[in-house]
């Protein structure tokens, strides 16, 4: 039966607590990334039986749904349930490591075009298998247009980056592309390619070529977030959109070249040097770590990590390595998953496990992992050893690809190239015997079968249990009658009555609407500003007793993309009463066309709410009472 993923993100949603609960949610190539304001109110088990989930990942500061291939039908059905601000802070509420941290950004910026810059490697691939055929001549149109849309991803690299890092970082996408496209520009290249010193201000400038680089791109929209929010903050308003992309390009543009450009490359070659050095030292027993150990990092979520080193060398050295070794660890939990196959006598996991192992021959070994290996242990187990053999075998042949891709049979042309065939053999060779030995190992070893009614009457209890407290927690909530001021003098109205469908229904929550007399917004009570929108136009406070506001100034402001707005918080800072939020200019927003009615509402109760209408209410005036 087709599982219903509109029904599978209604209940990740209710699930994970609700869009109040969701700070963001990205996805990858099989895995839905959410960041979630407080894991703790999440049941992990009733979350991976959810119908479509293969199993959960709490890692990198994320908490990871895996789907496996739908998960881009899955993503689109949860992004219209929750409202999510892609410019928003994607840490959440909770303290991560650096390197989680690290990990979260190389996933944020790679995982949306992965599948566009695998689809180039696999053309490379193809036209090389072509060559070799004598398919296809080499000096004609038709090979020198597809060679030149085979490496178009990976010469413009930087602008893709750009895209993706400037959503990460909180900046204006279109100033983020101009600065990537300076640094592969053909006028730049030129200087490069001439190799006549340069300088900058007096300062000299090294002249590198960062066409298909990774880092120098990611440090320069980094840095320019900052520059950016610099001038958006100070500069006058009826200047800030002109000079502010003018002021932020003129400055990192010079210091990507004189600076982060340099350190960039430093770090990327660092990073990959240590690997290659390495594998220099012993293609085999790197074949062994890489084999064995890949796709526990992928358990783990942390294998994006890896990412910039196997661009890095493609860019560096026009082939790589690592891929050419992961290929067995991937093919070896194929295999292991269809010995479970070949082995089990119960139905339902016979599905599974046929199901998973045709998807990993694909490249996608999360189904096989999480729904098969993982689940039985002992097929996991086989399936490193069978990778770290296969791994090896890579290794002793040099295998490596040609270029990038997912490791999978439709992925196979990437390995080849002409006047390399033994490589690609033992590549071939790795990975059937990875594929194989994964499978006789499983099948040999065994494992033990789940026994899943007494997993089900043990959450059954659980959820009595749980149930059965809610009516008294409930009838304590109820009881006390709280009173909260307004955050904006002006003339209270209900939130019914404002000219917005959504807010008027209630359906966000229940408050009031204030059109405001002045451009200033005010902390209604001592809290936390759990979300403060880049763009000004709203806040989500939480008075630290169980309620949660939010403040939304003026309606569809949000497409004044900051204009008129300054913000005086940041997302996660403590507030007192009446701490300046926001200031924002009510005559700019009415001149471009919006209502400038700030909203105020309760979004976390379904209480009754008494509402205090009435003109030119004071700061310290009640706007509403919950009872």
């Amino acid at each position: 039966m087709a599982i219903d993923y509109r029904k599978t993100a209604g209940e990740l949603v209710k699930e994970l607590g609700g869009n109040e609960n969701i700070t963001n949610v990205t996805h990858c190539a099989t895995r839905l990334r959410f960041i979630l304001k407080n894991e703790s109110l999440v049941d992990k088990d009733k979350v991976a039986k959810i119908p479509g989930v293969i199993t959960t990942v709490q890692a990198s500061g994320q908490f990871q749904v895996v789907i496996g291939n739908h998960v881009k039908d899955a993503y689109g059905f949860v992004t219209e349930l929750v409202t999510i601000d892609e410019n928003a802070d994607s840490k959440g509420g909770q303290k991560v490591s650096v390197f989680s941290r690290i990990v979260d950004v190389i996933s944020a910026i790679f995982a949306p075009f992965l599948y566009t810059l695998a689809a180039c490697g696999i053309l490379q691939g193809i036209l090389g298998v072509l060559v070799a055929l004598n398919a296809i001549d080499t000096t004609g149109g038709t090979y020198q247009i597809l060679n030149f849309i085979s490496w178009t991803a990976f010469t413009f690299l930087p602008v893709l980056i750009a895209v993706t890092a400037s959503k990460k970082f909180g900046m204006n996408t279109f100033i983020a592309v101009v600065i990537a496209c300076a640094l592969v520009s053909p006028d730049y290249i030129a200087m490069v390619n001439a190799g006549e010193a340069i300088h900058f201000l007096g300062l000299p400038v090294q002249l590198l070529s960062y066409t298909s680089s990774v880092i120098p791109i990611i440090l320069a929209v980094w840095a320019a977030s900052y520059v950016e929010k610099f001038f958006e903050k100070h500069l006058p308003l009826v200047v800030r959109n002109l000079f502010t992309p003018m002021f932020t390009i003129a400055i990192m543009v010079p210091l990507t070249l004189l600076a982060f450009g340099p350190i960039g490359n430093t770090i990327g070659g660092a990073i990959g040097g240590i690997y290659n050095t390495l594998y220099d030292l012993s293609p085999i027993v790197a074949g062994i770590v890489v084999g064995g150990f890949w796709e526990v990092l992928v358990i783990f979520g942390v294998h994006w990590g890896i990412t910039p080193v196997t661009v890095g060398n493609y860019a560096s050295l026009g082939y790589d390595t690592f891929t050419g070794l992961q290929a067995a660890a991937v093919f070896s939990q194929v295999g292991a998953a269809l010995g479970v196959f070949l082995k089990t006598k119960d139905k339902e996991m016979k599905g599974v496990s046929a199901s998973a192992a045709l998807t990993g021959l694909f490249g996608i070994t999360e189904p096989a992992i999480y729904g098969v290996n993982l689940r039985l242990k002992k097929p996991m187990i086989c399936g490193c050893i069978a990778g770290a053999v296969g791994g090896a075998i890579g290794g002793a042949f040099h295998a490596v690809s040609w270029g990038y891709n997912m490791p999978g049979i439709a992925t196979l042309p990437a390995y080849f190239k002409t006047g390399h065939t033994t490589q690609f053999i033992g590549l071939l060779v790795s990975i059937l015997v990875a594929f194989v030995l994964g499978a006789v190992l499983t099948f040999i070893v065994g494992f033990k079968e789940e026994a899943p009614d007494s997993v089900t009457e043990d959450q059954q209890k659980k959820e009595k249990l749980i149930k059965d407290s809610m009516p008294a927690v409930q009838a304590e909530e109820t009881v006390e009658s709280v009173a909260f001021t307004a955050p904006v003098t002006g003339n209270v109205i209900s939130v019914k009555n404002v000219k917005d469908e959504a807010f008027a229904s209630e359906a966000m929550g229940k408050g009031v609407g204030i059109q405001p007399e002045d451009g200033k917004v005010y902390a209604p009570f001592d809290g936390i500003a759990e979300v403060v929108f880049p763009t000004g136009h709203a806040v989500g406070l939480n008075d630290g007793k169980g309620h949660e506001f939010l403040i939304h100034i003026g309606l569809d402001t949000v497409e004044l993309n900051g204009k008129g707005f300054i913000v005086h918080i940041q997302q996660g800072a403590s507030v007192k009463k009446g701490d300046l939020l926001v200031e924002f200019d009510k005559a700019e927003i009415e001149r471009a066309g919006y209502d400038s009615t700030v909203i105020y509402i309760l979004t976390n109760t379904k209480e009754n709410i008494e509402i205090v209408e009435g003109r030119h209410k004071a700061l310290s005036d009640t706007v509403m009472r919950m009872r």
